[in-house]
């Protein structure tokens, strides 16, 4: 069979043409690979970058930084080490993924072995054959132009490394045969090839230079038709990776909510050819509420829905996203208050099972809808998203975290300057008290007043609740004995006002207890009134003790007669080497771990084989005895005692 001449230059031409579509796909094989290891490095440097803008280093909040290092590594599975060193290149925090290391392990590794596993990661120490199947990015934590430290993150490489290999070959396989296959056909294919191949080559130089907008329009059904159509899918595979590369780089530039929202919603909408698109974050306190983050404002969102549970548990069912149009009934029903149509595409943004968020892509066109490749293009770029603002929420979570512990810091530095800072000096008296709050700050509040040079009043109370509300009502308080004091004398009248007043400030669910006294060091008496609170402790010099509890309900709880008939005023006399112990019920409710309280029997005890002790001492081996017998049990209420002694 003898070939023409044109037929030959057909045939060549088409060889030719098949060649350089092996070397495109070939060439794009290493791009894409390479481009998903620049996007891995890109990632890894954003993460680093991360860590190191957290700036922890300069309160010296290493164990805040060994968390958020810990908590990145268990939602990246590339990452085979953090290290975090300080400006003199110690190592302070540092986490390891020994499950990445080809390691021979007879028993888990111990902390030391891990920090000099990563020492040693982090110098590049590393076997010559693993070179290139480690990558470290680094990054220096700064201050200005202060370097505080530096941050490496190591990731693995090996993945990437086997793809690209198992792509070569298989590509050169491919190729190969593609060629043989091209060749043989391309004999039989009459001159009408000539311009369909002519748009192919057409369309390569503007492809191998960036523009993934290509596309060959050709109507044969034949190979080279179908070869058309390889090429169209390949340039829009090549088109959604460029988009999903540039879109992570984007990402990786905003930490702040409304900016990233408005980013991702944006950019979402272009690349899946919507006309309009809007992003709703779940808010976290509220269980079923979703706002847009890019309409808030002053903390209030103008655009928000709520979501039953049967709705919620539909939406973390369709990680791929769904036309609202098929959607059950009860979930239309839910978002009729969006104003898009009928044909809107919800793609719900899913991180660890739990609904971050909802994308809504819209068309303007109601009775157009969404193709399923648009569906999952969508749902590829909500899950990128997703981790963006994952990301973005620990890190506001985290910087609110330390705002408010130093604001909790501040309220506690000027709680503690509201009790008194020494004790009184009076002659053959001893005073001694303490109080230990919870929490930050609390609700307990013991003072001494300096009334007359014979008589000085003394007061301890305990306003319900915990934390920074019942804070706020001890510093009222306190300011109101400041005045009350100068103005009664006797405890009983000075009680009554002081409910009168807290009736009409105090929450309806709020109330103090509290005793007052005031103790005559002339005549060695010491008079006081009980409102509600623990009974007064009295020790006698030959060891004897007994609970005085004279009648009296808490302060704020009736702002009628009730609280002044039932109040009874008591008088004790001292004498040399009694004690008196005022404490607050966080001492006898203690409950250890094993949830048994403390109770006021072994107070009683402690008391009656520690009796001969001074006020200071005896209140430490109260407090001891008390953290002994919690075993490590943390304590839920503030420990507040004051200790009276007459000295002998």
């Amino acid at each position: 069979m003898k070939f023409t001449v044109r037929s030959k230059l057909i045939a060549l031409s088409v060889f030719l043409v098949t060649l350089v579509m092996v070397n495109v796909t070939y060439f794009f094989t290493i791009r894409e690979v390479k481009s998903k290891r620049t996007a891995v490095e890109g990632q890894m440097e954003r993460i680093a970058r991360n860590i190191a803008t957290v700036q922890l280093v300069e309160r010296q909040n290493w164990a805040a930084y060994q968390d958020y290092i810990s908590r990145l590594m268990a939602i990246n599975d590339d990452i085979v080490y953090i290290a975090v060193y300080d400006e003199r290149n110690w190592l302070r925090a540092h986490t390891l993924n020994p499950d990445l290391l080809d390691l021979e392990l007879s028993q888990p590794l111990s902390k030391r072995k891990r920090s000099e596993i990563v020492q040693r990661l982090a110098e590049g120490l590393v076997a010559e054959e693993s070179q290139g199947d480690l990558s470290t990015q680094k990054v220096n934590i700064l201050v200005g132009d202060r370097v505080l430290g530096s941050v490496h993150v190591g990731f693995s490489l090996i993945e990437i490394n086997d793809e690209l290999r198992a792509r070569i070959i298989r590509n050169i396989w491919v190729g190969l045969l593609f060629v043989v296959i091209i060749s043989i056909i391309s004999f039989f294919l009459s001159s009408r090839l000539t311009r369909p191949l002519e748009k192919l080559s057409a369309a390569m130089p503007a492809l191998a230079s960036g523009n993934f907008e290509q596309r060959v329009e050709i109507k044969n059904k034949d190979e080279i038709g179908q070869l058309a159509q390889s090429f169209n899918a390949m340039v829009e595979g090549l088109r959604e990776r460029d988009i999903i590369e540039k879109l992570g780089q984007e990402l990786g530039k905003s930490l702040q909510l409304q900016q990233l929202s408005y980013l991702i919603s944006n950019r979402l909408k272009g690349a899946i050819g919507a006309d309009r698109a809007k992003l709703y974050l779940a808010k976290k306190d509220e269980n079923g509420v979703f706002y847009d983050p890019a309409e808030e404002l002053n903390g209030e969102s103008r655009d928000s829905f709520q979501c039953d549970k049967k709705t919620l548990s539909f939406l973390l069912g369709q990680p791929d996203g769904f036309n609202l149009e098929s959607g059950p009934e009860y979930v239309k029903k839910v978002f009729e208050c969006i104003q898009g149509g009928k044909n809107d595409l919800l793609v719900p943004m899913v991180v660890k099972n739990k609904l971050l968020g909802l994308l809504v892509f819209g068309l303007q066109n109601s009775a157009n809808s969404f193709t399923t490749k648009q569906c999952h293009f969508a749902a590829i770029l909500a899950g990128q998203a997703a981790f963006a603002l994952e990301n973005t929420v620990l890190y506001d979570e985290l910087r609110d975290q330390e705002r408010l512990k130093r604001e909790l810091e501040i309220a506690r530095e000027v709680q503690h300057k509201l009790l008194p800072m020494e004790m009184p000096k009076v002659k053959g008296f001893q005073f001694d008290g303490f109080c230990e709050p919870a929490w930050e700050v609390g609700g307990d509040y013991f003072d001494f007043f300096h009334l007359n040079s014979d008589e000085m009043g003394v007061v301890i109370a305990d306003v319900s609740g915990k934390g920074t509300s019942a804070s706020f009502y001890m510093a009222e308080l306190k300011g109101m004995m400041t005045t009350l004091t100068a103005m009664h004398r006797s405890p009983k009248t000075l009680l009554t006002d002081l409910n009168t007043r807290l009736c009409k400030s105090l929450e309806k669910k709020v109330f103090a207890t509290m005793i007052y006294g005031v103790l005559n060091v002339r005549t060695c008496k010491f008079t006081f009134a009980r409102a509600g609170h623990n009974s007064l402790l009295q020790i006698t010099a030959n060891g004897t003790s007994k609970l005085i509890t004279p009648g009296g309900i808490g302060l704020g709880l009736d702002p009628g007669t009730a609280f002044g008939e039932t109040l009874i005023e008591k008088t004790i006399r001292l004498k040399r080497g009694d004690t008196l112990l005022l404490y607050t019920d966080g001492i006898t409710e203690w409950m250890n771990d094993q949830q048994e309280i403390f109770g006021e029997d072994r107070l009683l005890e402690i008391v009656r084989l520690n009796g001969s002790f001074c006020a200071e001492e005896l209140r430490k081996k109260i407090f001891e005895e008390v953290r002994s017998f919690s075993n490590g049990a943390k304590h839920h209420d503030d420990l507040t005692m004051v200790v009276m002694q007459m000295e002998s």
